[in-house]
């Protein structure tokens, strides 16, 4: 079912103006590309950023990497004093491993297909909209994230009784040898980038409406910390991760939503292991 959904997100054409008779020239959605070409060219810009940054932008990034690297010094101590509290707290054994799963793909996949189906029966173009958005933000995180633990080739804190080692990509390529998958693939939190693009992009979608974007970033902070808890990251995996997720997800949004305001919304709601779509008239 997601597979399909993903299809029909993926071939899905231009939506029609909401006015027929505007102008051409002032009309975005004329002019958005198809889907797989828009997310190549995206990509490219995406990968090339560093090498375009200008004035504030070295400020924004110089402070994501000195808080990234003062985590990466601290992460050993800070990993620890998760594991203490956790020891200590019962309901973070029980929290922990349901809302890491937020992170998964299948799961941020669902809640494309959610606002996809939920779009169609309701005809709410914002919700299509929002699901293919969330599809191009998907495959975007999911690139840049590779990228990063094949070149850093970082390992997990479930391995060698929670010591930080780098073996760069020669350290990460071992992963295939070796048989064990997530063995050199800390670096960053691929569960954390991916539910921050979603999160973004619905909370963008539906910032009008205060609890979204309250809610959707709550659910990614939760999956993120718990991707501690969870022995699979460290802090400084995550905060990346976060950072990259949220300046993925604003920019497709910012470069790619065609749609103006809409009455009709329709919100994915997760429940346990469960999916379903919450519908709203804004009268």
């Amino acid at each position: 079912m997601i597979f399909l959904v993903v299809v029909m997100i993926f071939f899905n054409g231009p939506l029609k103006p909401a006015d027929e008779t505007a102008d051409d020239s002032n009309n975005k959605t004329a002019k958005e590309p198809r889907f797989f070409k828009a997310v190549l060219q995206d990509q490219g810009k995406i990968l090339s950023s560093p090498f375009r940054m200008k004035g504030k932008d070295f400020l924004l990034w110089g402070s994501v990497a000195l808080v990234t690297g003062a985590l990466i010094v601290k992460d050993e101590a800070i990993y620890r004093e998760f594991k203490k509290f956790q020891e200590k707290n019962q309901w973070v054994d029980d929290v922990s491993p349901k809302v890491t799963r937020l992170g998964l793909g299948e799961w941020n996949l669902g809640i494309a297909g959610a606002f996809y189906l939920g779009g169609l029966v309701f005809k709410d173009k914002k919700a299509i909209e929002t699901a293919r958005l969330t599809l191009m933000t998907f495959i975007h995180t999911g690139i840049v994230v590779q990228l990063g633990k094949h070149l850093s080739g970082r390992q997990r804190p479930s391995w060698d009784n929670g010591k930080d080692h780098w073996a760069g990509p020669a350290g990460f390529f071992k992963r295939y040898k070796e048989g064990e998958i997530s063995h050199y693939d800390a670096f960053p939190s691929g569960h954390t980038i991916t539910i921050f693009g979603t999160a973004t992009v619905v909370a963008e979608m539906y910032k009008k409406t205060i609890w979204v974007p309250v809610l959707s970033y709550s659910l990614a902070t939760m999956c993120g910390l718990s991707r501690v808890t969870e022995n699979a990251h460290w802090l400084s995996d995550v905060f990346l991760g976060a950072v990259l997720g949220y300046a993925i997800g604003k920019y497709i949004v910012k470069k790619r939503n065609r749609l103006e305001k809409s009455k009709l919304n329709v919100f994915p709601v997760a429940h346990s292991q469960q999916i379903g779509i919450d519908v709203q008239y804004v009268f």
